[in-house]
């Protein structure tokens, strides 16, 4: 029996048995699907071409490279995970194969059939009891179509050539292995700048207008940018160790920078490290810019004012094209270094560049900080021995190095101020004979008042964090212990761990053989525990 439609498909033959290869349904540009092995590598669905046409192909592979291209495996572009290439193969494909294998099938079976009563019609032709009369061929189905359709973001891998597409944003070209997330971004920087365009040729009877599309460009900018950080590190995370410690939910840590600095700072690695100051600053106010856009109206609020010098409270922030390229430029910089870091340091075959000059934005001038009824002076002293504190816990001030910190005062002024520190325990002063001023020593209350002003950390918040960490604690909490749990420096350690201590009944805390610390420890009983709790509930509002 000959099934001449399934030979078209056949690529060999054991015994009776057809072997058959079904080609491949294509998409409109001549894509194939295929689909990850990997369940946790959503949406696992991408498409395949060929390589572009004068693509020169590397003889060896280059340093961004983690797979020979044009060999018969795949990279799994969302993981990274690399098979066979027949391990990706989609469900829809293969149900169309054996679509396209029934159909060939029932066609031939059809023929089969009509050929043999057409042979039992010419035998019996003669007789004059059997007649057998057949009609004409059964005209066959026509073959089955398919149909595919390319996917949101196509992209042409430039270090191997290999065109493809994909779902959302993927991390690696499936043909060589090479990170690609800069051409992702590279393809949202081309459409905000498209935005920028359109709004731009509008008329002034379409300002509304402009100004929203300019809105929606600069929103598109930083949703491109946190969702890009965001799938780098949860790639990252799925790759680590099993025995890592569990991550928090990153929630919307990439849109704020120290925060998505610390989630990297887990790998070492600080994706903002190649940006310069007023690079970095240009960055920050945009993407609190896009906080007042996206969620006020635009309408400048407090948080904004006080970090723009060219925003009024009440008023809409202005909007303008450049600008917003710029914030993408920088964006993309960040971008590249990240997919640098992909490829184990080896850099995208791209520049750095922004349409203009990057100038840090002005800052608004500070108001004067007020400290009950200190002196400015005072206040600037306080300010400075915070700073200059190494351990953040009862600091001697030498004399000669206060007078030299302050050339612009007096002796009779800073006595003055120093003498105002003292009497609102900030300080601790011991008159003697000889020089003008007294004997300095700091104490816990000006790092508890001075420490956020001076050095960004705030001695109540954190003293509520080592609660945190001593709550389940019984009997003996010792200071060195518990300074190495909490991973903090001693500078920052100390001034939380000495508020914690004005909690505990002072005839339960231990302060000898100290050097360090402001105590060697403390015996914790159920009653500290009840205060403590407290305490940190009062912290956190």
């Amino acid at each position: 029996m000959r099934f001449r439609n399934l030979e078209k498909y056949q690529t060999g033959e054991t015994g009776s048995t057809l072997q058959l290869s079904i080609p491949l349904p294509q998409t409109p540009d001549g894509r194939v699907y295929r689909y990850s092995p990997n369940e946790d590598a959503h949406p696992r669905h991408f498409v395949l071409g060929q390589r572009v046409g004068g693509f020169p192909l590397p003889e060896t592979m280059t340093p961004r490279m983690s797979h020979q291209p044009g060999i018969p495996e795949t990279v799994c572009p969302y993981s990274g995970i690399v098979a066979e290439n027949d391990e990706f193969s989609h469900a829809d494909d293969r149900a169309a194969a054996l679509k396209l294998v029934e159909h060939a099938f029932h066609a031939d079976a059809a023929a089969q059939f009509h050929d043999m009563f057409a042979d039992l019609g010419r035998e019996f032709s003669g007789s004059k009891f059997i007649k057998v009369e057949t009609g004409p061929r059964p005209v066959a189905k026509p073959v089955p179509r398919f149909v595919r359709s390319d996917l949101l973001r196509e992209l042409v891998c430039d270090e191997c050539g290999r065109d493809y597409g994909v779902f959302a944003i993927s991390l690696f070209c499936p043909d060589c292995g090479a990170p690609n997330i800069h051409l992702h971004f590279a393809r949202e920087v081309a459409l905000v700048r498209d935005q920028v365009k359109l709004a731009d040729s509008l008329g002034e009877d379409q300002s509304e207008l402009a100004y929203r599309l300019l809105g929606n460009a600069h929103e598109d900018v930083l949703t491109a940018f946190e969702a890009t950080l965001k799938t780098v590190y949860h790639h990252r995370v799925a790759t680590c160790p099993k025995s890592s410690p569990e991550v928090k939910p990153v929630g919307n840590a990439f849109q704020n920078i120290e925060r998505g600095r610390k989630r990297f700072a887990e790998f070492a690695f600080d994706p903002y490290g190649a940006l310069s100051p007023d690079q970095l600053a240009v960055l920050t106010l945009n993407i609190q810019k896009r906080h007042v856009i996206g969620h006020n109206l635009g309408v400048a609020d407090a948080a904004f004012a006080e970090h723009a010098a060219d925003a009024r409270l009440g008023e809409t922030v202005p909007l303008v094209g450049d600008d917003i390229l710029q914030f993408a430029e920088i964006a993309q910089m960040v971008v590249n270094g990240i997919d640098g870091w992909l490829a184990n340091g080896a850099q995208p075959p791209v520049e750095n560049v922004t349409s203009k000059p990057v100038v840090a934005p002005a800052a608004r001038e500070l108001a004067p900080l007020k400290i009950g009824e200190l002196s400015p002076l005072a206040i600037r002293i306080g300010l400075w021995a915070s700073k200059e504190s190494t351990h953040g816990y009862s600091n001697f001030v030498p004399e000669d190095e206060l007078i030299g910190a302050f050339p612009d005062a007096t002796i009779d002024e800073l006595g003055f101020a120093v003498a105002e520190l003292a009497r609102d325990d900030f300080v601790k002063t011991t008159s003697y004979i000889g020089p003008r001023l007294p004997r300095i020593t700091t104490t816990p209350n000006l790092y508890f008042t001075f420490d956020p002003h001076a050095v960004q950390t705030d001695p109540a918040v954190d003293a509520a964090a080592l609660v945190d960490l001593v709550k389940d604690k019984k009997d003996f909490i010792g200071a060195a212990a518990l300074h190495e749990e909490s991973g903090w420096p001693l500078r920052r350690f100390n001034p939380a761990f000495a508020y914690m201590l004005t909690q505990i009944d002072d005839r339960r805390v231990s302060k000898t053989n100290v050097s360090d610390y402001p105590a060697y420890g403390f015996v914790m009983m159920d009653s500290d525990r009840v205060d403590l709790h407290r305490f940190a509930s009062r912290m956190r509002g």
